[in-house]
């Protein structure tokens, strides 16, 4: 997995790097609900400049869905863009 994103989601849900993983849903953390939902989700938006529609926060619930979002999204989570940016 990425290490930035593993940093960030260790920070927003409260947990240490080494406890996230694609498999960890929002059922697996303390804590996770509406309100440390949106705190990642303006987190992601921060720190990998892309905005979230609804659709895409409602379909946060876990790990594994917010690596696919982000993909979707043109985040280079490996180091190379996934799509080119608009100019």
């Amino acid at each position: 997995m990425n290490r930035n994103l593993v940093a960030v989601l260790a920070k927003v849900l409260g947990l240490k790097d080494p406890e996230i993983h694609p498999d960890l849903s929002m059922r697996d953390v303390r804590g996770w609900d509406s309100l440390m939902q949106m705190d990642l989700v303006l987190t992601l938006e921060r720190e990998y400049a892309t905005n979230l529609q609804i659709v895409d926060i409602m379909r946060i619930e876990s790990v594994r869905s917010v690596i696919e979002i982000l993909k979707e999204k043109g985040v280079a989570l490996n180091g190379k863009p996934e799509k080119m940016p608009l100019t």
